[in-house]
């Protein structure tokens, strides 16, 4: 099970960079639009009239929108796990202590030995 959950991480950050260089990667220019636009071929010229800026505008403020809403629920599961940690330190001091199911167990001291 952990294989498969690692190959699928794997290929989803493979997938992410192979993104990320296509845009960075220069523009192609209006020449090869225009031999794509007199090409026989009915794919090529499909893919010369997707709007690709306006794709990859969308998708962009989509993939910012959504990082910046992961963020803020990572922010939030990081403030209740701190809070959460708290109490455990305070009640470490005490002569009570609890284990990490919940229950308590008293500290024997000499006396009840």
């Amino acid at each position: 099970m952990h294989n498969f959950i690692l190959q699928i991480v794997l290929m989803v950050s493979l997938g992410i960079m192979i993104y990320l260089i296509a845009r960075a990667a220069p523009r192609i220019g209006d020449t090869v639009e225009t031999a794509a636009k007199k090409s026989p071929n009915k794919l090529d010229r499909l893919i010369a009239t997707l709007p690709i800026e306006k794709l990859d505008f969308i998708f962009s403020s989509f993939m910012e929108k959504t990082l910046r809403k992961l963020r803020v629920w990572f922010l939030k599961w990081d403030n209740l796990l701190t809070n959460h940690l708290n109490k455990f330190k305070k009640t470490n001091g005490e002569k009570e202590k609890n284990d990490l199911f919940g229950e308590n167990n008293k500290e024997l001291t000499n006396d009840e030995k």
